[in-house]
């Protein structure tokens, strides 16, 4: 098993294809799967530079979106227009193409013949023509125990402007994915580089993704009251922005790290107290106000990668980050890449994108996540 990385600064479709094609040393005629992120240069037409790509490496199976920022060779390539690649060969692995993750999971019998048994599912998603929160609780009732590693398509502002290709289908909207099984290990890491402020609160009023009532106050009032007992350091951070933990397990004893899923806070009501949520939520749910920092981030992504040093060494790796990481987070270049070169080492290939949403394993279940660093390292099965 063998993955090249590579990325390319160059504007015109044939010569970003020439230039990949240049780095991608040693994969000529043995190629299963090449999965390729664009940051489309203002003003361009997107579909041509897929195609050149896919004409250029011609693998078996392609996988394709568009993306705010690219992540490949080593870097981070923040607000320039670039084009990342992850390129494999994979003997023994079986790739199920699917072309419309969406649709395939509305047939539970078509969906569960081609999800069964697979190691990971790798998706790419258009978030204004799929609810993805119900795509992944659709994949988790199909597939249980599947994981769905991902991102959510973060180029476009609008309906119709990512662009997404399996194989040779490019399109505008939808899901599209691959299906891993056979001689291939998926290793998921998913960190959500966020710090609890206050104490866990129990949701004693909800309606949909709005909360009315925590342990029978307003949650506005709650978090004033988390904001006035916070560290000084805290209290700044909750001005910058508070997030939700919204705790996985019934179990206190799993409310530690990676206990709580992250969620953002979308707005308040001051007349009713009332807090929105960027998710769904019920009575008697366990939440958690957290904060985020660069140094929050960075060890958290640190601990979930330590034990990679115990594990054979990595083939590569595809790096799902949010896009409200990288520079803007770290006040610096490279913050999550040079942490997985780090703890992978810096000649295990790794590529992807900055997402508008991760998609990720937490608990043995499959959601959405914001702010987060979600990587699925490549490894050849053992015997």
């Amino acid at each position: 098993m063998n993955f090249w990385s590579a990325a390319s600064l160059e504007h015109a479709p044939e010569a970003i294809a020439a230039d990949l094609r240049d780095q991608v040393q040693g994969g000529d005629g043995a190629l299963d799967l090449a999965v390729a992120f664009v940051r489309p240069p203002d003003n361009t037409e997107i579909a041509p530079i897929i195609e050149a790509v896919r004409q250029a490496l011609p693998a078996r199976h392609f996988l394709a979106c568009t993306a705010e920022s690219v992540v490949a060779a080593g870097r981070e390539i923040e607000d320039e227009a670039a084009t990342a690649l992850l390129v494999g060969s994979l003997p023994g692995v079986e790739i199920d193409p699917l072309p419309d993750l969406a649709a395939l999971l509305e047939d539970g019998e078509a969906a569960a013949a081609h999800l069964r048994d697979a190691a990971a599912v790798v998706a790419l998603v258009d978030p204004f023509s799929v609810h993805t929160e119900q795509l992944v609780e659709r994949m988790n009732a199909l597939a249980p125990g599947v994981p769905l590693i991902g991102g959510i398509a973060s180029w476009a502002r609008s309906a119709g402007g990512n662009r997404l290709a399996n194989d040779d289908a490019i399109t505008d909207r939808g899901a599209v994915a691959v299906a891993l099984r056979g001689a291939v290990d998926v290793s998921i890491v998913v960190s959500q580089g966020c710090r609890p402020v206050g104490s866990p609160r129990t949701v004693t009023g909800a309606k949909g993704n709005i909360i009315t009532e925590l342990d029978g106050q307003s949650p506005i009032d709650t978090l004033r009251q988390v904001f006035a007992e916070a560290a000084e350091k805290d209290q700044e951070l909750m001005r910058v922005g508070v997030m939700l933990g919204h705790a996985i397990s019934t179990d206190a004893d799993d409310w530690g790290r990676g206990g709580f899923l992250i969620r953002g806070l979308m707005g308040a009501d001051a007349g009713s107290g009332a807090l929105a949520v960027t998710g769904i939520v019920s009575e008697q749910d366990t939440v958690q106000f957290h904060v985020r920092d660069a140094a929050t981030a960075q060890e958290d992504l640190e601990l979930l990668l330590t034990p990679q040093a115990f594990e054979p060494e990595a083939a590569g790796a595809l790096l799902f980050t949010c896009n409200g990481r990288g520079a803007r987070m770290y006040g610096r270049p490279d913050g999550d890449i040079s942490l997985v070169r780090q703890a992978l080492g810096s000649e295990v290939p790794v590529s992807g994108f900055f997402c508008g949403g991760e998609l990720g394993p937490i608990g043995g279940s499959n959601f959405v996540h914001g702010f987060t660093a979600s990587l699925a390292i490549f490894r050849p099965k053992a015997g």
